[in-house]
């Protein structure tokens, strides 16, 4: 007969380990206050995922007092998804308030009975609890387990119908390839921790182990889906910002008449042209807010005002390169840039290779040149 204890210990300690090389790797790679989010959120999956085989694999019989070591920091998992989420909508402002962590603290409190126990009277809490015994004090270990699972679902909940579903229409801003990722993943998730939970509710073991080898698969499928497409992460950031600009809607303005009025400022009277140009500037000549106008930006072309302006800049940039004989750096100074290198460095993000590259041969960037025209053209 197969043994699972051995399968447990296989695939969710190699799922735990690879998890913590993955956090410690874009613990070296990623800029930004973020980054602290996402390496905890990647770091958490393999201590929660080494634990699991710790538990599952038997060697709580040698070390029970190892078992409820983690529980009170995995509670930290549901207000982190919070706190992630507004970082990536842009709220770097965003500050979480102390009741966002009193669960954290609560979940100490069961170490006080738990130290009390000898090593005996340890595994046969143990085994009460992942037989789904309800009686006292099985009961309180069993709900301190779950609590963890019941914040992410709570904070996803929240997350997917705040601000009169914020989430979902991010969720519904996504290109097509990443909003059917997200689904995919969100409802594996979904699925994964409610049978976690069910699992040790009813003290069905093989619940939850199926909840925690699928943590490790999806581990996995989610490093291998962030290589194949490094780019989601700004996707799915763009979508929040643009849902959230959207729910709040712009007062008194009439968005046709916006963009039209803002397409001819930036391609007829070339104010992209002007190297100090500045989003109350601009605004003030469309008679907007420049709130208004950063929405009307964000939620039209989905890029932030400085992009905008930088695209219109390199789309001018790159027609000069083409039809006039003029240096590099007298075309930068005229298209608005102030300097050569954040000339070349803007020209490099947007078209993939140096002005100099693209003015050799035109004809090889035609594909990123017709994506540049189509972000920043109107759609009325």
């Amino acid at each position: 007969m197969f043994d699972l204890a051995i399968f447990d210990y296989s695939i969710l300690g190699f799922g735990g380990l690879f998890c913590l090389v993955w956090a410690i790797g874009l613990s070296l790679q990623l800029p930004g206050q973020a980054k602290l989010i996402v390496i905890y959120f990647i770091g958490m999956s393999g201590f929660r995922l080494l634990w699991e085989a710790y538990t599952l694999s038997g060697f709580t019989n040698h070390f029970p007092k190892l078992y409820a070591l983690p529980l009170p920091f995995l509670y930290v998992i549901g207000p982190s998804i919070l706190f992630y989420y507004e970082k990536l909508s842009g709220r770097d402002d965003f500050k979480m308030g102390p009741i966002h962590f009193l669960p954290v603290t609560f979940a100490f409190l069961p170490f006080l009975y738990w130290f009390s126990l000898d090593k005996k009277g340890s595994l046969l809490l143990i085994e009460s609890v992942l037989s789904g015994n309800w009686s006292f004090p099985s009961a309180i270990l069993i709900l301190w387990i779950i609590g963890p699972k019941l914040s992410i679902l709570f904070y996803s909940i929240h997350i997917a119908t705040k601000r009169s579903g914020e989430g979902a229409l991010a969720l519904r801003l996504l290109p097509n390839h990443i909003k059917r990722f997200s689904i995919i993943l969100l409802v594996y998730i979904f699925c994964m921790i409610l049978a976690d939970i069910i699992g040790y509710l009813l003290g069905i073991r093989l619940l939850y182990r199926y909840s925690a080898w699928s943590h490790s698969l999806a581990a996995i499928f989610v490093y291998l889906y962030s290589r194949y497409k490094p780019s989601a992460m700004l996707e799915i950031s763009g979508a929040i910002k643009s849902a959230r600009y959207a729910q709040s809607k712009l007062v008194g303005v009439n968005p046709n008449d916006a963009i039209r009025r803002l397409n001819d400022l930036m391609t007829k009277e070339s104010f992209y042209a002007d190297e100090d140009l500045r989003l109350p500037t601009l605004a003030h000549a469309m008679s907007m807010s420049p709130h208004q106008l950063s929405e009307l930006v964000n939620v039209h072309f989905q890029m932030s005002f400085i992009q905008f302006v930088n695209h219109h800049r390199i789309k001018v940039a790159c027609q000069m390169l083409e039809e006039e004989k003029r240096n590099i750096l007298s075309i930068a100074l005229s298209v608005g840039f102030n300097s050569k290198s954040a000339f070349n460095r803007v020209f490099r993000q947007v078209m993939g290779d140096s002005p100099r590259e693209y003015r050799k041969n035109p004809l090889l960037f035609l594909p990123q040149k017709t994506l540049l025209i189509q972000k920043i053209e109107p759609r009325l």
